[in-house]
């Protein structure tokens, strides 16, 4: 069983830590990164940190969606009516925005990996660009999001995070450290042998 069906099975009283905004958001740009996110996709992904601190069960699954696997965005349709068949969230989700942001009235996503992780996506399109739309299941594989005059219901305040898929942001945040060596030393990283305060 993989960690984030154990996380999920074993709720709701999961361990946890008070964390920023700030600190969180810095973790999952990291975390993106050392998923092999492209670098906007990434910085789309840790901006929604306060709506997924919202909920321990949607910061797990954005921390599992993380992980991967992510392959490029294989589109089709029209620009009013886009088409995205395979859909990872992470690499989906900036697609799917600027869908909206660029006119689209109607976004089909086939065989999502994470559904779960389109209201908080979602909702910071609409906190930042202003986009509403709703969610609709026609079937089991698809997802239809559609322009809309209401939007979605809000998410609660940030709530402390949970203590394992924090791990496992850090193991990824971890992948975009510089080895140590003295070819990296030479090179400026870390501190001298001379510094002090």
């Amino acid at each position: 069983m993989s960690w984030i069906a154990s996380f999920l099975a074993a709720g709701p009283d999961y361990p946890a830590e008070r964390r920023s905004v700030a600190e969180v958001q810095a973790l999952l740009l990291k975390a993106g990164l050392g998923a092999k996110l492209p670098l906007g996709h990434a910085q789309d992904f840790a901006g929604m940190a306060e709506l997924l601190m919202c909920d321990p069960k949607l910061f797990a699954i954005a921390a599992a969606a993380l992980e991967g696997p992510h392959v490029p965005v294989r589109s089709e349709g029209t620009p009013e009516h886009l088409v995205i068949d395979e859909a990872r969230i992470a690499m989906a989700a900036p697609a799917l925005t600027d869908a909206f942001v660029c006119g689209a009235e109607r976004v089909v996503l086939h065989d999502l990996d994470w559904p779960q992780l389109l209201w908080p996506v979602l909702l910071r399109a609409e906190r930042v660009y202003g986009v509403r739309a709703e969610i609709h299941r026609p079937d089991a594989r698809t997802v239809m999001i559609a322009k809309s005059t209401k939007g979605l219901p809000q998410l609660g305040p940030a709530q402390p995070v949970p203590l394992v898929p924090l791990e496992h942001l850090a193991v990824l945040a971890a992948r975009t450290f510089v080895p140590s060596s003295e070819a990296s030393r030479m090179s400026g990283a870390g501190a001298g042998l001379q510094d002090n305060d």
